[in-house]
């Protein structure tokens, strides 16, 4: 099973259920998933092997036994600070779609350790007290501790005619991972560390059901697709990545930003760091403007000659990008 993108998928009553069996028996037996008796498939955006990444192969013989023999689970990645919109197709066992039904996606689900905090315009179902009003999405505290109940939170919606109905929130972390080399590629995490105690990945664990906060024994019955949603920083790309400058002069270093649709990102906060010859960087932090743009400016004094590297990070992020400056005569 890959652990690096999850955690304890399975609700803290399977928890509870397999530590008490532990206490009686050297082993929990694995319990094949059975079919369930509704399917529901993630249809906007339709996960495929351009914009996803299919997971459904670590869940064989493994945290499957939670839900419905139709499980598939996807990874897919989205623009921190941005809106998700997600569109789901509720049907019978035998494709029948279900019409004008109230339904629910379960967001930061219960154990799944998710950090990512949002809000909704939509109306929600949450069992805690801890949140500032009822449009607030806050994170699982993965049942370690009470915090007021938190867990997960369900936002609810109905079906249409075609059984498919619409989910819209808005997600408020302030910096999210490093922007992924490929969208159907999973991000490098940190060896050993699971993702809600990893500061390289930012991820919430979303369940579709036919209930606001599912039992275990009723998350059997469900075909789903299970999605795990990265939230990423935006690209930072240096305008120049390479460049000689006379000593003695300055220059300006620009930096450009965009998100996964490839638009540029104003309003997001850049530092820099100067390593190598040269003066340190006039400005150390700027927020990206109109056109996704940040810069820095960079001198020598005459007679320097070697290499400088001007390193910018998205504000939160672990990794930055380099645009390099080699100082001449």
């Amino acid at each position: 099973m890959n652990k690096k993108i999850r955690r304890l998928i399975v609700g803290g009553t399977t928890a509870l259920a397999i530590l008490g069996s532990l206490s009686i028996q050297p082993a929990f037996a694995y319990v094949a998933p059975v079919n369930g008796s509704y399917v529901m498939r993630l249809v906007s955006p339709l996960p495929g092997g351009t914009n996803s990444i299919n997971l459904t192969a670590d869940a064989k013989g493994s945290w499957d036994q939670y839900y419905g023999k139709g499980l598939n689970a996807i990874a897919m990645y989205a623009d921190v600070k941005g809106d998700v919109s997600l569109t789901y197709k509720y049907t019978n066992a035998a494709g029948a779609a279900i019409t004008n039904t109230t339904v629910y996606l379960v967001v930061n689900k219960r154990a799944s350790c998710s950090k990512t905090t949002f809000s909704t315009t939509m109306g929600t179902n949450y069992p805690g007290s801890n949140r500032p009003n009822t449009s607030a999405i806050v994170r699982d505290w993965c049942g370690d501790q009470p915090q007021m109940g938190a867990g997960e939170t369900a936002i609810i919606g109905r079906t249409d005619s075609f059984g498919k109905a619409t989910f819209t929130m808005k997600n408020w972390n302030i910096s999210g991972e490093q922007y992924p080399a490929a969208i159907n590629k999973l991000n490098q995490y940190s060896k050993g560390i699971d993702c809600g105690d990893d500061t390289m990945c930012l991820q919430t664990t979303l369940a579709p059901s036919m209930q606001a906060h599912p039992s275990d024994s009723a998350e059997r019955g469900e075909d789903k697709d299970l999605l795990f949603l990265h939230f990423v920083n935006p690209k930072l790309t240096a305008v120049v990545p390479s460049q000689k400058v006379k000593a003695g002069t300055s220059k300006v270093i620009t930096f450009k930003l965009t998100n996964l649709a490839g638009a540029l990102v104003k309003g997001s906060t850049v530092t820099f760091e100067s390593f190598g010859e040269g003066d340190d960087v006039e400005q150390w932090s700027e927020i990206s403007d109109a056109n996704g743009k940040v810069a820095t400016t960079v001198k020598a004094p005459k007679g320097t000659l070697g290499l400088q590297v001007i390193r910018a990070k998205v504000y939160g992020a672990n990794k930055g990008t380099d645009a390099k400056i080699y100082w001449i005569k």
